[in-house]
């Protein structure tokens, strides 16, 4: 089991720094072989090509989120959608695996994952706002364009920080998370 773990790490951290050099379109599993160092057959043991071996790691990155989310809230946590803790966790998630999540959000990643991301956090915060039957906090346009500039805002930070490096720690960023949240974004240009 530990070999098969470190096998696919080896796969994976291959597959990231060819990200960082081309296109997922371009990359072939010889690439992935020749920089994880394995042979073409142990990779067809654990994939059946390089479509697939995406699709299970951005599987388990959005797995892993969801069950983050999906945590029972606890009496007392404030926040109008996702509580801070759960926000708080999914974000040293995305740290620990920023790498990798860096190299699928960037120009030679894959198109899709955003946009998968994005369709998680909305059916989160749709979970979120009919267990409280809440509205979203913005009462003058309607609720799909309220969420609509939430999530923007939301995956837009979170996609600068990844960029970035993940340089700010993650309780900062949720602090900007949560500003950008409960600001209108006029206030958000004012000096």
């Amino acid at each position: 089991m530990q070999r098969n773990t470190q096998t696919k790490n080896k796969i994976k951290q291959a597959l990231v720094q060819l990200l960082n050099k081309k296109n997922l379109e371009e990359i072939t599993v010889s690439d992935i072989t020749r920089h994880s160092q394995i042979n073409r057959g142990t990779f067809y043991l654990h994939y059946l090509d390089k479509y697939d071996l995406i699709e299970k790691l951005e599987e388990d990155i959005l797995t892993n989120i969801q069950q983050i989310f999906d945590q029972p809230v606890e009496k007392g946590e404030e926040n109008p959608l996702i509580p801070d803790r759960l926000i708080l966790n999914a974000l040293y998630y995305v740290k620990d695996d920023l790498a990798f999540i860096k190299a699928l959000v960037e120009e030679n990643g894959d198109p899709k994952f955003v946009s998968t991301f994005k369709k998680l956090l909305t059916n989160t915060v749709k979970k979120y706002i009919a267990h409280e039957k809440n509205q979203l906090p913005i009462e003058k346009i309607p609720n799909d364009y309220a969420e609509e500039i939430l999530l923007s805002s939301t995956i837009s930070i979170l996609l600068l920080w990844m960029k970035k490096g993940g340089e700010e720690s993650p309780e900062l960023l949720l602090t900007y998370i949560n500003y950008a949240r409960d600001t209108s974004p006029t206030e958000l240009l004012q000096p």
